[in-house]
């Protein structure tokens, strides 16, 4: 791969934001979940110690194999990326249209309703096509820019835009042009490559530019990227049968919108040649993603710096080897998992396919009867599996688990929320090996027969209370230290019997009230860790117990459990 990249403002505040510790403080009082509990996200702000800033630069947070990122951001975003620049006196110019297409450069080829580009340089493209197509077939050498200047583009058995070759193509959306490109329904061979995907590129695909775009694949997908992915700017809508956006080696968004209704991944990276590769960085955006499978998946890395992303329906939320979320504000829903660190990478696959825990897909399968995901360090786990959450709002409303990882979760700012599964078998947080918060806020409800708290070497306190009875949808939880201050107020969103609470004012040796519903259990932090899970409420403090004796669950699978979507004839891949 050829690369000429520049470093640039917004990769620095990148890097910043992917580095950097978001201290939360918990002393902001009310607890409304009308809108993802905006009052509790209300409590936090940004002041960052040098202590802090100094413990994240490392590898190690507080005994937890924290990774960092993969990602160098600085060899992501060109300067040609960002911009979306072009000189429309210096472009070639192209006119579709069923009586007949033009275009002024000897460099374009038109033969009936197919338009090749077959040399290096900048085209604005108008017009339509009921069903026709753009190739750009250039050396491996040469750059192509496309401004798509109000496109309608339908390819009834192939993609509206095939990149065969070139160095690089860049797709610039003009400003204030709404765009559209389908296809009809079919794929059908026109070459040695298999193309399914409205855009379909075998080499790396950067669009840019201030207009928008409209996607609809019945079919298959909508973008699909063999190499890199790269989006700067613009407003996307994508309808996919299977993937809505994909790029081999990495899918890397600096911002715009997104409207993305996929029937498999709403986001995908993978790329089984390279393991370094797979990855989907975003720095930042708004985004709104309905998928099938998962809303953002990569084999590697999910790293979020900034921006918003609402995963509104899903199998999975965020699924990758390493997830690291250090902004923005992120809301998923989920039939099973709301973030999910496995390592899918060729050499663990082949490893996890001999286990008994794989279902021939990377995913583990949920075993009846006894502990499903094998957190806690019991059955499988992987060690190069981490979720790192250091700053931005995390909401998570999940029926599987609402954080799981088969390896690490270190939490050091931020804020999460979690309202986890109201089914026994599965917890509002699980890990397989261990899990440390150092700062920052964390409210995970559900049920007590899978639940974990945070593991001993955490450095911030930590609670985790379970009750004997269910607490109703729609009650508070809440925290008060010892003169009925309250630290912590969020309102639950279904039933519940186990909460784990974090946040920076819980002290060794202070006392503390945890208000579950009508029921209220005193703790004293005897440490910095109360209660060890697994259906225990007790451990690391004393406890005495308004509303009844703890839960322990009997770790029975019930009946609904979510089943993974079928993933198979991904062709692409």
């Amino acid at each position: 791969m050829k690369k000429i990249r520049k470093k640039r403002q917004i990769q620095m505040m990148a890097a910043v934001l992917v580095c950097g510790i978001l201290v939360t403080a918990c002393g902001k009082q009310g607890g409304n979940n009308t809108d993802g509990n905006a009052a509790a996200s209300d409590a936090r702000h940004a002041d960052t110690t040098a202590a802090q800033n100094e413990k994240n630069d490392t590898n190690v947070i507080s005994g937890a194999a924290y990774t960092g990122t993969t990602i160098d951001t600085e060899d992501l975003f060109s300067d040609r990326d960002l911009s979306g620049a072009y000189d429309a006196s210096e472009c070639s110019r192209i006119t579709l249209s069923d009586a007949g297409c033009t275009a002024d450069s000897k460099n374009v080829a038109v033969d009936g309703s197919i338009i090749t580009i077959t040399g290096e340089g900048d085209y604005i493209v108008s017009g339509t096509l009921s069903d026709g197509m753009i190739i750009v077939d250039v050396d491996k050498s040469e750059k192509v820019q496309l401004v798509l200047d109000g496109v309608d583009i339908t390819s009834k058995t192939s993609a509206a835009i095939y990149v065969k070759k070139a160095d690089k193509v860049f797709i610039t959306l003009s400003d204030g042009m709404e765009n559209t490109l389908k296809n009809g329904g079919a794929f059908e061979e026109i070459d040695d490559n298999h193309i399914d995907a409205v855009i379909f590129s075998k080499d790396d695909l950067t669009f840019n530019g201030t207009g928008s775009l409209i996607i609809d694949s019945p079919a298959a997908h909508g973008i699909v990227s063999k190499n890199e992915l790269v989006i700067t700017n613009g407003a996307y809508q994508i309808s996919a049968a299977a993937h809505g956006m994909t790029g081999k080696d990495n899918v890397a968004i600096a911002g715009g919108s997104f409207q993305i209704t996929a029937g498999k991944d709403a986001i995908q990276s993978k790329n089984e040649d390279d393991d370094t590769l797979g990855f989907v960085y975003i720095a930042d955006g708004e985004f709104v993603l309905s998928a099938g499978s998962d809303g953002v998946s990569a084999v590697n890395e999910i790293s979020i710096a900034d921006g918003t992303v609402k995963v509104q329906e899903s199998y999975e939320g965020l699924e990758a080897r390493i997830i690291n979320i250090s902004g923005g504000e992120i809301d998923i829903t989920s039939s099973d998992d709301g973030l999910n660190a496995t390592d899918k990478r060729a050499s663990a696959s082949a490893d996890m396919e001999q286990s008994a825990g794989d279902d021939g897909e990377g995913r583990r399968k949920d075993f009846q009867g006894g502990r499903g995901d094998f957190g806690g360090g019991m059955g499988d786990t992987q060690a190069d599996a981490n979720i790192n959450i250091s700053g931005g709002v995390v909401r998570i409303s999940a029926e599987g688990d609402g954080v799981d990882s088969n390896g690490y979760l270190t939490v050091s700012g931020g804020e999460l929320y979690v309202t986890g599964p109201s089914n026994g078998g599965n917890g509002a947080l699980d890990y397989g090996i261990d899990a440390v918060i150092s700062g920052g806020v964390v409210v995970a409800a559900g049920q007590s027969g899978m639940a974990q708290n945070f593991g001993p070497e955490s450095t911030q306190g930590t609670i985790l209370v379970n009750t004997q009875q269910q607490n109703a949808a729609g009650s508070e939880i809440m925290l008060f230290d010892s003169t009925g201050r309250r630290l912590v107020a969020w309102t639950m969103e279904k039933d519940y019997n186990s909460v784990v609470v974090s946040c920076p004012e819980i002290e060794e040796g202070s006392s503390y009230t945890v208000q579950t519903g009508e029921v209220t259990t005193e703790v004293v932090m005897d440490g910095l860790v109360y209660g060890e899970g697994f259906g225990f409420g007790f451990g690391g403090g004393r406890s005495e117990f308004q509303g009844g004796r703890p839960d322990f669950g009997n770790g029975e699978r019930p009946e609904g459990m979510p089943q993974p979507p079928d993933l198979s004839d991904d062709a692409h891949e």
